[in-house]
């Protein structure tokens, strides 16, 4: 059950391991979903699994060209057209859900974690280091006093997906039910409940 994020040996390898983690668990909650329940709001808050499903997929694949080029200063347009790029036309907040079915926003998805190995190699070989400086986009929600570099951008990717995994696993347990355990083994074509949680399940020797 890959709820779990593998081992991992280096930084490098720990930083990219998370962030693919994150991304799998964030994509499970839209598992076996309806397009109309992807666009459902059953929570206070306004996200919606599709929504987030979109928003993380420009998050990522936006963030993941910035490692890749670490130099480059980007503009806003651009970071527009990188929706293009994978199949979202909208700029996504995660309230707003574009006019998709589940399958093209979840290859939408696809498309934007496509770029973490590519990421990944060129850090692996030395080409981008995780120390590299990050040039400054010139946007309203960064601070203009701000600095980073490609070790900040990935820790920045993970945490954002993780919280918008989260949102996602109250959003789809609102919706019918299923929490992140589950959709795990059902991924995995694994029972749930696993034995030992099944109220039936044969008492262990220890509890004889």
């Amino acid at each position: 059950m890959p709820f779990f994020a593998p081992s991992v040996t280096t930084e490098s390898d720990a930083l990219f391991s998370f962030i693919e983690q994150q991304a799998a668990q964030l994509r499970l909650a839209a598992l076996d979903i309806t397009d109309e329940q992807a666009r459902t709001i059953p929570t206070a808050s306004a996200l919606s699994i599709g929504g987030l499903i979109a928003h993380n997929a420009q998050v990522i694949y936006g963030w993941l060209q910035q490692v890749k080029e670490p130099d480059r200063v980007f503009s806003t347009d651009e970071f527009v057209s990188f929706g293009r790029v994978i199949g979202i036309e909208e700029r996504c907040d995660g309230s707003v859900v574009p006019d998709l079915t589940m399958g093209e926003l979840l290859a939408a998805f696809d498309r934007a974690t496509e770029e973490i190995p590519a990421a990944r190699r060129l850090v692996d070989s030395g080409e981008v280091s995780l120390d590299q400086p990050v040039a400054m986009i010139d946007t309203p929600w960064m601070p203009k006093d701000f600095a980073m570099n490609v070790r900040w951008v990935l820790n920045h990717i993970s945490t954002e997906v993780a919280r918008h995994a989260g949102h996602a696993d109250i959003i789809r347990e609102s919706i019918d039910g299923a929490i992140s355990y589950e959709l795990n083994a059902r991924a995995d074509g694994q029972p749930w409940p696993p034995e030992f949680l099944r109220e039936d399940a044969e008492p262990s020797l220890s509890e004889r």
